[in-house]
Order: structure tokens, then sequence, then C-alpha cells
């Protein structure tokens, strides 16, 4: 029968948390020991007198000891086993379960165990747990303090599992940016989608625009000229736009952050403010600022939407005032600066392409309209690129000479 002494319960001799598990394969190899005297019995044991072993094994199992997997196993077929024959195997079994296999102890005068010799089967954890000022460094710890130190180790773990995980985030994070060629699947503003929208305006509005100029009347190459100037100087427009609100965000948020107001009671109950001032030429603490307000000014693009109406009342008014604003006209002028803003506020912004008089067609970049030819005469629509001098996302229309 097991001597619950040799098995620790109320205190364990250690000095780190690998001792703690040193001291546990300890109480396993004297069990096992033990139960090595059942070879020469000749009456099979009750399920009762396993119940030391039973601890021994769930602690393993707890603290992840090598084999405890397989202990458990061999100790649950352990415990079916009623005649001594079958406990002989059983027992036989669950010894190759476990590494340690022998252990010798003395005991000191409080009462506890020092180990002495053991073979393991990870040889670094037997190294560690054998360093020459482990035995100076023993200390007696409690079940409750030992208790302390599973939980402890469970709330190290999961701290290591979150900051695998942000880092895993930040390593993603830093693939995609200025990457235009990973693309975020939950945006719905994607290059992607962005020119297939730009397509379809194509399609859609610049085709109601052409029937209403051309019923204006005008002739067809001078409303090819409108529309294409159009857009073009919504593109334009939509650069300048994005790069003073880049600027204006980023003055403001330094502004924020340097001319500090704070709003407290005096001693009469009455509100102050009160502000103190940061030196702002101090660049370093806004070294990552750009990067931020680039990624802030993407997201809240849509926001910004209905101030570019001002395209049509100021930047393009004269040239609108003469064709007469119609539905048709205005939405496609809308839909323009729309898709423009948005394109140029990615990261990095995406480009449209306007072929110049007498170039030469570059097929991949632009499809003929009306006819054939190798010289480019007027562009009738622009090449949406997902960046400067970079992949086609979706071809554009030219009307060679």
């Amino acid at each position: 029968m097991l001597n619950s002494t040799n098995v620790c319960r109320d205190t364990v001799t250690i000095c780190s948390f690998q001792d703690l598990c040193f001291c546990l394969i300890e109480g396993i190899g004297n069990a096992k020991t033990q139960y090595q005297r059942l070879q020469g019995n000749n009456e099979a044991k009750s399920k009762d007198d396993y119940s030391d072993l039973k601890k021994v094994v769930n602690t393993a199992e707890e603290i992840g000891i090598p084999g405890s997997k397989e202990a458990r196993a061999e100790f649950d077929v352990l415990l079916q086993r009623t005649n001594v024959p079958g406990q002989r195997q059983a027992q036989a079994n669950f010894s190759k379960t476990l590494p340690a296999t022998s252990v010798s102890s003395t005991q000191n005068q409080a009462g506890h165990h020092n180990i002495t010799d053991a073979r393991l089967g990870d040889r670094n954890f037997m190294n560690r747990t054998h360093s020459p000022d482990r035995e100076n460094n023993m200390k007696s710890v409690s079940m409750l303090e030992y208790n302390r130190l599973v939980e402890s180790e469970k709330s190290y773990k999961a701290q290591v599992q979150e900051l695998t995980t942000r880092l895993s985030s930040f390593a993603s994070k830093q693939l995609t940016t200025n990457n235009p060629n990973i693309a975020d699947l939950s945006d719905r503003n994607r290059p992607t989608k962005l020119g297939e929208k730009f397509e379809q305006l194509y399609d859609n509005e610049w085709s109601e625009a052409f029937e209403y100029l051309k019923g204006i009347p005008m002739e067809e190459d001078q409303i090819l000229k409108t529309l294409v100037d159009i857009s073009r100087k919504a593109y334009e427009f939509c650069q300048d736009f994005a790069q003073q609100e880049l600027e204006r965000l980023e003055s403001h948020f330094i502004d924020m952050m340097t001319y500090i107001k704070w709003t407290c009671e005096d001693s009469y109950g009455e509100k102050r403010d009160l502000r103190v001032h940061r030196n702002s030429e101090d660049k370093s603490a806004f070294l990552g600022l750009n990067r931020l307000m680039v990624d802030a000014r993407k997201a809240c693009a849509t926001a910004s939407i209905p101030a570019l109406a001002m395209f049509k009342s100021h930047v393009y008014k004269e040239q609108l005032d003469k064709l007469s604003l119609e539905p048709r006209l205005e939405k496609y002028v809308d839909r323009c600066v729309e898709y423009s803003f948005l394109m140029v506020v990615q990261d990095p912004p995406m480009y449209l392409e306007y072929p110049e008089k007498g170039q030469k067609i570059n097929t991949s970049l632009f499809k003929p309209f009306r006819q054939k030819g190798s010289v480019v005469q007027m562009c009738v629509w622009p090449c949406v690129c997902l960046h400067k001098d970079g992949p086609v996302v979706c071809k554009g229309y030219v009307l060679p000479q």
C-alpha cells in the first residue's frame, strides 16, 4: 500500500516551478517503487488502495509532466483489474508511462525529502533541477502557495497568448501597410471594388450624361472632351483636397496634444480652464502620426464626400454654368468626385492615367473607342491603376487618330 508521506500533500520542497515538477516526479517514482511490492502479495488490492496514486496522476496532468496522459490511461486499466496477475501487468505498463523510474531520498529534520537521484526523460530538465545552488535555495511552500503558483503560471501563459496575438496582429498590419497587393476584404471601398464602380460609372452615368449633352445639341467630339475634362478636373481637385485634409488632421492632432486644456473647479466651486503648452517642435513624439492620420482619413473618408460639392459650386462652376447642370449631368459629376476621392485616400493612392494627344496607344492600358488606330487623338476615359506605375485595375478608352 502506498505510503502517503512520500507524496506531496500539505507541503512541497521547491525553489522554483521546475523544482515543484521534480518533487512531483519524486512522488510518482516512490509510488511506483512501492507498488512493486504487490508482486509478492497473494491477494488483489481494492480500488480504495489507489487513492494516493490517483492524486499523483491528477497533479501530473495539471502540471503537464511528460507521459501523464499515458499514465492516466494505464491507471484506469489498473483500477479495472481485480486479480493479482492482472494488477501486476497493469502496474508494469503504468511504470513505463512517466519519466521517473527510481528515486531515493532521505528525510530531513523538518520531515521533507531532498531529492538525491532521479532519471528523467528530459535531460535538460534534470540538469536545471540539479543545479549546484539548488539545496541552498530550497524552501518549504504550503499547499496554498503551491496552488497560487499554479494559478500564476496559468496567468502567465494567458499573457503570453495575448502578446502573441497582438504581435501577430501587428505583423499583419505591417504587412498590409503601404502594400496594395494585400487587400482588406472587409473594406467595401478597397481598390478592386473602386475599380468596378469606376467601370460602372462609365457604363451608366457617363452614357446618360453623353445622351444629355448630345441633345443640347453638342458635337460628339466636344461631348467626349467635356466629359473627360470633368473627370480629370475632379481627380486633380480630390488629390489636392486629400493632401490638405491630411495636413490639417496632423496639425489639429498636434495642437490637441501640445496645447493641453483641463477643466476643474476652484475653491469657490466655479469651473476654470487650466492650459499647458508643450513644445510642438519636439518631433520625436509624433514620428508615427502620419501613418495614423492616413489610416484615419481612409476609415472616415465617406464623411468628407458631402463637402466635396464645392467642386460644383466653386472649382468647376464656370464650365458647368455654360452647360446648364441638368440632373443626369450632375449625377455624373458627383460620382466622378466621389470615386476619385475614395481612390486618392487609398494607401498608396490609386492613380488615373490620362494619355495626351499624339502619344502611342498602350494597349495594355487602353482600348480603342469607335475606331482602330495606334496614336491617341483624345482620351475618352482614364485607365485606373492600383498605384502610380502599378498594375491595371481597369482599362480606359482612347479615340485613335
